[in-house]
């Protein structure tokens, strides 16, 4: 008998999707294809809280946020998201260069404009450009929420910073573009999953630190670290709301990170702190 039995059949496990804070077309969007290839499927979250979420609850395969920029400095929120999700780990990270387009609905003009609308950081990195411009700005949750809201209201009046990519997705006319208070304008976003297996070439390493009591204990911890072999050791402006968390980076030679860690006391005891992962950028 040639027929196939159906007790012996091969399961597919269905490859989940990307998580990401914000809309289709937004720059989050952006760095989750650019880890994972633009054909990988996606799914849209309405905070990073809400995308660790999703993660942990096996509905997506990883999370592609937001961590600092070089303009606007970090991202609220990141820090108390990690904390409450102990079995997630950063496991890579994305650089985006940054550079704005300001959309319309076709048919609008640069004079038209009385209102712009993004993310507040994205407002704060073209601030001086805007002022001059001479419009009132509002922020909004994410540059494509701002987008996604504008092809719904279709105000002549308003305009919306983001990119080309997100433009195009809502078939918006581009009035300037390659706009950004600084040249060297530039995203950093973490990719968290669950499963983070040591990688022998990882080269860069995250520590969360807190909640703590003594505020002594981070700058206790990076003399630590540097002592051990660690450079490039920083709290890149990732302190908790509260002022009680912090995400401690260092570099490190290939494979060292976690050894380094140990060595320093990172254990989650005394100092409670905890490992994110290591990767390699």
């Amino acid at each position: 008998m040639n027929g196939v039995d159906p007790s012996r059949e091969t399961m597919v496990t269905p490859i989940l999707p990307v998580a990401y804070s914000g809309a289709p077309g937004a720059y989050s969007h952006q760095a989750a294809q650019r880890f994972f290839g633009s054909g990988r499927a996606t799914l849209t979250c309405e905070s990073a809280r809400a995308a660790l979420q999703a993660v942990g609850e096996g509905r997506a395969a990883a999370a592609v946020l937001p961590v600092e920029n070089t303009v606007t400095g970090r991202y609220a929120g990141l820090v108390e998201a990690v904390s409450e999700l102990e079995t997630l780990g950063v496991v890579g990270e994305v650089v985006l260069p940054i550079r704005y387009c300001l959309m319309a609905v076709p048919g609008a003009r640069l004079d038209d404009l009385a209102l712009v609308t993004s993310h507040a950081s994205a407002l704060s990195q073209c601030r001086d450009w805007l002022a001059e411009l001479g419009v009132a700005t509002r922020p909004s949750s994410d540059t494509g929420r701002a987008a996604e809201e504008l092809s719904i209201q279709r105000d002549q009046a308003v305009g919306v910073l983001g990119s080309r990519a997100l433009a195009e997705r809502y078939g918006f006319t581009i009035l300037a573009e390659g706009l950004t208070d600084k040249p060297d304008n530039r995203t950093r976003f973490y990719v968290f999953e669950r499963e983070t297996a040591s990688q022998p070439s990882a080269t860069r390493t995250a520590v969360l630190l807190g909640p703590l009591n003594q505020p002594r204990a981070l700058k206790t911890l990076r003399i630590q670290l540097e002592s051990h072999g660690a450079s490039r050791t920083r709290s890149p402006l990732l302190g908790s709301e509260d002022g009680v968390c912090f995400l401690v980076e260092f570099d490190h030679a290939p494979g060292d990170g976690e050894e380094i860690a140990a060595e320093s006391g990172v254990s989650g005891a005394r100092e409670r702190a905890r490992v994110l992962g290591s990767w390699r950028p």
